[in-house]
C-alpha cells in the first residue's frame, strides 16, 4: 500500500514538472505557419494525427507530443484537429491529465475530436466502464465535448465529422454493437440527406471489428458516397499504401505521430473540403514540411 502511494506521488510530481516546465515554453507556441491550397474556396478543413502514447515516466513522450501541437497549432485556416486514439500508453490519471491539459492549453483549435482508442482504455485491461467514463470525463472537463456515449459526432460547416469507438476492452479489434451500427447509419442517412461531405473517425482499421459481423462496418459505409475513413493504430509510415479503398470505403491509415523508431516523428494529414473535391495532405507537423508523393483528391458528387 505504501509503495503504491508513494509511486503515484512520484508519477504526479514528474507530470507537475513537466507541465511547469513544458506548458509556458511550448504549449503556447506556433510551429511553422501552413494554408489551405485555395484559402479562398475553402469549405472546411481539419488536421489528423494518431497514437501519440503519452506514457508516465516517460518524458521522451511528452516533449513530442508538445512538439506535435506546435506544428498542429500553425494551420492558418482548419476548423478542427483530430487524434485517431491510443493518446496515452495505459490510460492512467497520469498520463490523461497531461494529455487533455496540454489539448487545452495549447488550444490548437475551436474543435478537437479526441477519439478513444485501445490503449487509452488499458490495452485489454481493467475496468471499460471506469475507464470510458473517464474518456468522456475528460472530454467535457477540458475540451467541453458534452457525450454521452465515447461514439459521438458533430457537424462543422455542413461536413459531418464521426466518431467511432469500442465498447468493450480490446487490443487488435473494435468491438461494437448493433446499437452503435444502428446509430451510424441514423448519422450516416442526416448527412446522405444533406448532400454532406462525411469523414467517419475510428482508431481501429474499418475491417477490424468484433461483435457483430466482421464486414458489417465496410458494408453499411460503402453504401454512402463523399466519405472518408480514417484512423490509426496499425503504425504504419505514411505513405503510398497507407491511401486505400477497403471493400468500396476510401480509407487513410495514420502512423504513430510520435514514433521516434522506426521514421522520424511528427507525421499527420491536412484535408480539405472544397465544393467539387476533398484534398488531403501529408504533413510533418514538428518539421513544418509537407511530405512529397502525399497528395490525394477524392472527387465528390
Amino acid at each position: 500500500m505504501v509503495a503504491t502511494v508513494l509511486s503515484f506521488i512520484k508519477q504526479m510530481f514528474l507530470t507537475f514538472v513537466i507541465l511547469v516546465t513544458m506548458i509556458p515554453s511550448s504549449f503556447g507556441e506556433k510551429g511553422v505557419p501552413y494554408e489551405a491550397e485555395n484559402p479562398d474556396e475553402l469549405i472546411m478543413s481539419f488536421s489528423a494525427v494518431s497514437d501519440i502514447h503519452v506514457e508516465t515516466n516517460n518524458s521522451e513522450s511528452y516533449k513530442a507530443y508538445s512538439q506535435l501541437l506546435e506544428g498542429v497549432k500553425a494551420g492558418e485556416n482548419y476548423d478542427a484537429v483530430a487524434y485517431l486514439g491510443d493518446n496515452v500508453m495505459n490510460g492512467q490519471f497520469t498520463e490523461n491529465f497531461f494529455f487533455y491539459a496540454g489539448l487545452k492549453a495549447a488550444k490548437p483549435s475551436e474543435n478537437n475530436f479526441v477519439v478513444m482508442g485501445n490503449h487509452d482504455i488499458g490495452n485489454g485491461e481493467g475496468d471499460y466502464e471506469k475507464l470510458c467514463k473517464n474518456y468522456i470525463r475528460n472530454n467535457k472537463r477540458y475540451l467541453g465535448n458534452d457525450l454521452e456515449k465515447p461514439y459521438y459526432y458533430k457537424v462543422i460547416k455542413g461536413c459531418y465529422i464521426i466518431c467511432l469507438a469500442s465498447e468493450e476492452l480490446t487490443v487488435d479489434n473494435c468491438v461494437m454493437t448493433q446499437e452503435q451500427l444502428d446509430w451510424l447509419k441514423t448519422v450516416l442517412d442526416e448527412a446522405k440527406e444533406k448532400n454532406a461531405t462525411i469523414f467517419v473517425l475510428n482508431h481501429h482499421p474499418v475491417d477490424y471489428l468484433k461483435g457483430v459481423e466482421s464486414d458489417s462496418l465496410v458494408n453499411l459505409l460503402s453504401k454512402y458516397d463523399n466519405l472518408l475513413y480514417i484512423h490509426g493504430h496499425i503504425h504504419d509510415k505514411l505513405e503510398k499504401d497507407s491511401f486505400k479503398n477497403v471493400g468500396g470505403v476510401d480509407t487513410i491509415n495514420l502512423p504513430r505521430s510520435t514514433e521516434m523508431t522506426d521514421y522520424e516523428p511528427g507525421d499527420g494529414i491536412v484535408v480539405e473540403v472544397y465544393e467539387n473535391e476533398i484534398l488531403v495532405r501529408g504533413r510533418d507537423f514538428i518539421t513544418g514540411e509537407w511530405l512529397e508523393g502525399l497528395e490525394f483528391r477524392y472527387l465528390l458528387v
